[in-house]
C-alpha cells in the first residue's frame, strides 16, 4: 500500500513538473511569435495573418480591438464607455495579436509569480524552458516573406496552441494587458 502511494505521488510530481515546464516554454514561444507578428507593418501580409487566424481559429474574427492608451497613466483605459476617448492613443490589436497576448498573459499568471516572462524570481528549470522555445522557435521561424507558410507548417498544430483560446472579452483582456505594461514599465 505504502509503495502504491509512493507511485502515485511520484508520478503526480512528474506530471506537474512537465506541466510547468511545458508553461514555461510556451510562455517562451508566445514571446518570441509576438515579437515575430507584431512588427509587420505591410497591410498585405498582416491581412493575410488575420484571415489565416480568422480560418483557423473559430471566433477570431471578433477579436479586433480598439483600445486606447493613457500615456500619462502608462495604461490602457478600462472604462471606454464613460471617458473622452478623443484623450488617448487608439491603438488597434488585431485577432493575432490578441490572441498571443492572451495565451502568454495567461500563462504567466499561472504561476507563482511572472517567472520566467519578467525573471522574477525565476527557477532554473523555468528559464530553461524559456530559452528551449526560443531555441526552437528560431530554427523554424524563417522571417516574414514566409509567415504564412510559417503559421501553417509550425504554429497551428504546435503544443503551445492548446493554451490559445479565441473567447476573449475586451475588458479582461485590457486589464491583462495592463499588468503586462506594468511589469514591463517597472
Amino acid at each position: 500500500m505504502f509503495l502504491c502511494l509512493m507511485i502515485i505521488l511520484f508520478n503526480l510530481k512528474a506530471f506537474g513538473s512537465d506541466l510547468d515546464y511545458q508553461k514555461n516554454y510556451c510562455v517562451g514561444y508566445f514571446e518570441e511569435l509576438y515579437w515575430s507578428l507584431d512588427p509587420i507593418e505591410e497591410e498585405k501580409r498582416r491581412d493575410l495573418i488575420i484571415d489565416f487566424f480568422n480560418k483557423n481559429l473559430p471566433g477570431s474574427s471578433q477579436l479586433d480591438f480598439d483600445l486606447f492608451y493613457d500615456s500619462k497613466k502608462k495604461q490602457f483605459i478600462t472604462d471606454i464607455e464613460n471617458n473622452d476617448v478623443s484623450k488617448y492613443a487608439k491603438v488597434n490589436y488585431p485577432n493575432f495579436e490578441v490572441i498571443i497576448l492572451d495565451a502568454y498573459i495567461n500563462l504567466f499568471k499561472q504561476g507563482k509569480n511572472y517567472c520566467p516572462a519578467f525573471w522574477d524570481n525565476c527557477e532554473e528549470e523555468s528559464i530553461k524552458a524559456f530559452f528551449d522555445a526560443a531555441r526552437d522557435y528560431s530554427n523554424i521561424w524563417k522571417g516574414e516573406e514566409n509567415v504564412i507558410s510559417f503559421l501553417d507548417k509550425n504554429f497551428i498544430n504546435h503544443q503551445c496552441s492548446t493554451f490559445m483560446r479565441t473567447s476573449i472579452n475586451q475588458k479582461e483582456f485590457i486589464f491583462d494587458l495592463n499588468i503586462l505594461i506594468e511589469q514591463l514599465t517597472k
